[in-house]
């Protein structure tokens, strides 16, 4: 892999982390996270349940993936509780649409043989842009002997253009730079909606995912900023509220005092 795998020290992008922000805008604070899978919503919780399906499926035989349908691997794999869902019968709902894309997309791919990728995870240098880029490969299959053959394909719950938007513009840069050339073809598939966004990168398309990665690294230090100041205002906060209360603890302390020295009144002594 060109620029090997090890990080240069530069600011690091990783596209689950990126998808996150575009989904949730607003910062989590530490307190209200919960550990592991614990806080995970549905979406993520049917993300994790597709990405382990499809690893299994595809990582089968072609012969065997002919003759296995999808829908029995996913079940595998789909949450058991509905607990994170917003009602039963969205449960079911999700499961149903997700489960009949999924079959209709694997019956398409059968003509593909073993990919060359399969959910791993990589790393790549852009130097001219002073950033190192992760980025989750879910699938990739290479059409041809070329280098520039690549069929790269993301599955997503749900359309978001922004995330596809990002999924896009990183994978033309870390094709790039990890592969020395760009990708043939970059598939989308949204599968609530039954929705696939397809991308031909042509003699622009570096370029121009070069200035929006660029972008995005100018709003994560945006954010990481942003979250630093609030976190510092935040304990500045809840330290001058603890000093106002010990100083009003005090007060009233001093008041009750001479309010009790007052109902005695002058000591006589005989």
């Amino acid at each position: 892999m060109r620029n090997g795998d090890s990080l240069s020290g530069f600011p690091l992008l990783h596209d689950y982390q990126l998808e996150e922000m575009w989904r949730t805008p607003q910062p989590i604070r530490p307190s209200q996270r919960k550990r592991g899978r614990e806080g995970w919503n549905w979406r993520q919780r049917v993300q994790y349940a597709i990405g382990h399906a499809l690893n299994e499926y595809f990582g089968m035989e072609v012969e065997v993936r002919r003759e296995v349908p999808v829908q029995y691997v996913l079940e595998k794999w789909w949450p058991k509780q509905s607990n994170s869902f917003d009602s039963l019968f969205h449960y079911w709902d999700v499961k149903n649409k997700v489960s009949g894309e999924l079959s209709k997309i694997c019956a398409l791919n059968n003509d593909l043989w073993m990919p060359v990728m399969l959910y791993e995870q990589f790393f790549t240098v852009v130097p001219e842009l002073e950033v190192d880029i992760s980025l989750i490969i879910q699938a990739a299959w290479q059409l041809s002997e070329q280098a520039d053959s690549l069929l790269i394909q993301k599955y997503m719950v749900d359309y978001n253009p922004n995330v596809i938007s990002t999924f896009q513009h990183l994978t033309n840069v870390f094709c790039y730079y990890a592969f020395g050339a760009l990708p043939q073809l970059i598939e989308v598939y949204c599968l609530l909606e039954g929705k696939k966004v397809r991308f031909l990168p042509g003699s622009t398309s570096l370029q121009q995912s070069l200035d929006y990665v660029q972008l995005l690294k100018g709003s994560v230090e945006d954010i990481q900023k942003t979250t630093e100041h609030c976190r510092y205002r935040g304990c500045m906060g809840q330290q001058s509220s603890q000093q106002n209360r010990a100083n009003k603890d005090r007060k009233e302390e001093r008041e009750a005092n001479n309010s009790k020295d007052r109902s005695i009144g002058p000591t006589l002594f005989s």
